[in-house]
């Protein structure tokens, strides 16, 4: 039993040092070994062979002292203090193998006259582990210096961090590609950037331009360059009319047809219609509500999209 916890430590061992290998592997290389479900099948059965094989020398020896015991107890006793002494052997070699020290009865060899309050100073050697990684240290630092000073086969930290910048810069790009649509009325805010007002000046122009006219003057549907709205002036208000529309007004739900992203940048872009100045300005509509440009607006009441009674609203169809 004790061989059998001697090779699970040495695989223990083993199995850490895989682990850190793997940290000096880039992210993509070390999450895909990872992944693989092939190298955790067979490291997982090497595990077991391991064990396996340990096992069979174990089921021997046990044969063997059963062989000895009809031979008498004294042989029995005999092979497993030579099995213990085998242990203490080789846990006696390693911790010797890894500290060089002199045992305690033999320190008069490495002596020094050197005495401090009645402290005696040894010689001894230094741990081959620190030598070990001493000499180590020397042959990374050659290969460090010909790898990213001679051949520049590799950045150095600051062009590394640079190029990492550009790479995240495009992730984002790649991310805020999707997250703009991930808005909804009660999160939504203003877009302040020319090129995403743009777009929403295009939608307009494509599907509201027909009932608000070009220039957002109103023509069917209601003017929205004025100070005069009917279903509130909040970025919030007019995302959701936009999103949920006025059916009983005529005009229809655009949540099927626009994703959100599209529907914030339309939205931006009429509260940017305010103020301006059409060629047939429509008469006002609704109640006198300037619009509020601030990017944390409260959220938009759904309830405000329920229709009026007024002959004017009824016949006002609004094709945003």
């Amino acid at each position: 039993m004790k061989k059998l916890n001697r090779a699970i430590l040495i695989f223990g061992i083993l199995l850490m040092v895989g682990a850190g290998s793997l940290t000096m592997l880039n992210t993509a290389n070390s999450t895909e070994i990872i992944a693989n479900p092939t190298n955790w099948l067979v490291l997982i059965s090497l595990f077991f062979l391991i064990i396996a094989f340990m096992a069979t020398f174990e089921a021997l020896d046990a044969m063997k002292k059963l062989i000895a015991r009809k031979d008498g107890k004294e042989i029995v006793a005999s092979l497993e203090e030579e099995e213990e002494k085998e242990e203490k052997d080789w846990v006696d070699g390693l911790l010797h193998k890894l500290t060089d020290a002199v045992p305690v009865e033999n320190e008069e060899e490495v002596a020094t006259d050197h005495v401090y309050d009645g402290i005696m100073e040894l010689d001894n050697n230094l741990p081959p582990w620190w030598k070990a990684g001493f000499y180590l240290s020397i042959v990374f630092a050659v290969i460090y210096l010909l790898r990213f000073h001679v051949f520049q086969s590799a950045p150095l930290s600051e062009e590394a961090f640079k190029i990492e910048m550009a790479e995240a810069e495009i992730a984002q790009a790649e991310y805020l590609k999707t997250a703009a649509n991930l808005v909804d009325e009660s999160s939504v805010t203003i877009l302040t950037e020319d090129s995403r007002l743009a777009e929403g000046g295009k939608i307009f122009a494509k599907n509201c331009a027909v009932c608000h006219a070009n220039d957002g003057g109103g023509g069917v549907g209601p003017n929205l360059t004025d100070n005069y709205w009917i279903h509130g002036a909040d970025i919030k208000d007019v995302f959701a009319t936009i999103k949920y529309g006025v059916p009983a007004k005529g005009m229809i739900a655009w949540k099927d047809q626009l994703n959100a992203g599209e529907m914030q940048e339309v939205a931006s872009y009429i509260l940017g219609l305010v103020g301006t100045t059409p060629a047939n300005p429509k008469e006002p509509q609704g109640d006198l509500t300037k619009p509020s440009l601030e990017e944390n607006a409260a959220p938009a009441d759904s309830s405000a999209t329920a229709p009026s009674d007024s002959i004017e609203d009824i016949t006002a169809i609004s094709a945003l």
